[in-house]
């Protein structure tokens, strides 16, 4: 995967047909059930699914290290998963879920796959609806994103099944996921003239920010709203829905 490819991979997954997607927003502590966590992504307008998407991403290695759009960090080797939304006008599409893995067949060393979660493990609620907050909220199983390497590791042999840790049982523990503490960095994302992904906004100072120290917090623990809003005067998209505000999370181990 060439450095430009990662964005580029996560747009064109997106199916063309989007559907009207609803739920219920909760507030307040004890919103997720145990093995689930809640990440809620804040724009300061509207959200605009045709002309934007919206990616958040997570690096599962414990390091501390915060995804960057660019990938300068190790060539997105500190991309674990991400999830994308966008849609079309109107429509808003089921966030999808992606998967980085070490892939040393490429020259790049870093591969993505899309995972196929199953109906009722992930919730996606749209806010701005509620008058308050603009934006969405992802409530997912953990279990879903413990994903094995689709990357045979011994080479030569036949590459067996992978097998995802069984929705259902506490994650953590993890089987694969190198680490319980996850460090978060969420981005707006347009095209340019080409039709191009450009990332326009992020929770730093821009969408390449790499002083921003990044929204960490441990799954193995209770996590009741923990909030981070973007400083004031940082820069920012021109257009209200792409302009970043904020990231909450609500986890339950």
């Amino acid at each position: 995967m060439r450095r430009v490819g990662a964005l580029v991979a996560m747009m064109i997954v997106l199916s063309g047909c989007g559907h009207q997607v609803t739920g219920l927003n909760g507030t307040g502590n004890n919103i997720v059930q145990s093995g689930q966590s809640l990440f809620r992504f804040e724009v300061v307008g509207v959200p605009d699914y045709s002309q934007y998407q919206y990616l958040i991403v997570v690096n599962a290695h414990g390091d501390g290290v915060v995804p960057i759009a660019n990938g300068t960090n190790s060539n997105y080797k500190e991309w674990s998963f991400s999830w994308l939304v966008a849609g079309g006008p109107g429509y808003v599409n089921p966030p999808v879920l992606t998967q980085y893995f070490l892939d040393t067949s490429q020259q790049s060393t870093v591969g993505h796959i899309n995972i196929t979660y199953a109906t009722g493990t992930v919730t996606f609620t749209p806010l701005s609806a509620n008058g308050t907050v603009n934006g969405f909220d992802i409530r997912f199983n953990r279990c879903i994103v413990d994903q094995p390497s689709p990357i045979n590791p011994n080479p030569g042999q036949p590459t067996p099944a992978p097998s995802p840790h069984p929705v259902g049982q506490s994650c953590p523990p993890y089987f694969y996921l190198p680490s319980t503490t996850w460090t978060i960095n969420i981005f707006s994302v347009t095209s340019d003239a080409q039709g191009n992904p450009v990332a326009v906004d992020s929770l730093g100072n821009g969408p390449a920010d790499t002083s921003y120290p990044g929204f960490t917090f441990d799954t193995a623990g209770q996590v009741n709203d923990q909030v981070y809003r973007k400083p004031a005067g940082y820069a920012t998209a021109q257009q209200p829905a792409a302009q970043i505000a904020g990231f909450e999370a609500w986890s339950q181990p």
